[in-house]
């Protein structure tokens, strides 16, 4: 028979197997979270309000402004490869990955950032430039 004092060490130790995965859980979120407001600073630093007109229409294919968007596009370019290679060792989570690969290959599709990475021989992974499923890991691995 199981007495009192050993159901009470079998409770507590179920009471913190608990918290600590409810601990671990909050600091992923909070991590998680963090990891957003660092890369939206970083676009918004980019991408000032006061320009974002005239990038949408370059993305579109008006070249108009494409000589004065140059290097906002260049750095735009730098972050998406920074984001995909931190996704693929899995520092950005790849919840927060998915959210954002849409808009990446939005960008990439375009005729001005096809027109800058061949200027300045950018070299993406496939599955962001052609919308395959295979993850850029797998084919920084299969490169190297």
């Amino acid at each position: 028979m199981v007495s009192f004092g050993h159901l009470i060490a079998v409770l507590a130790v179920a009471v913190s197997a608990a918290s600590i995965a409810i601990a671990v859980y909050q600091y992923r979120r909070t991590v998680h979270r963090d990891i957003f407001r660092v890369y939206a600073d970083k676009y918004d630093a980019i991408l000032q309000p006061e320009i974002y007109p005239q990038w949408q229409k370059a993305l579109a294919g008006d070249n108009t402004h494409w000589e004065r968007l140059t290097p906002v596009m260049i750095a735009y370019l730098n972050l998406i490869w920074e984001e995909c290679y931190l996704a693929g060792d899995r520092v950005i989570p790849k919840q927060l990955w998915e959210l954002w690969r849409p808009e990446i290959q939005r960008v990439l599709r375009s005729d001005f950032a096809k027109q800058i990475m061949n200027t300045c021989d950018f070299h993406f992974p496939e599955e962001l430039t052609c919308g395959s499923a295979r993850r850029a890991r797998e084919l920084r691995g299969s490169q190297m």
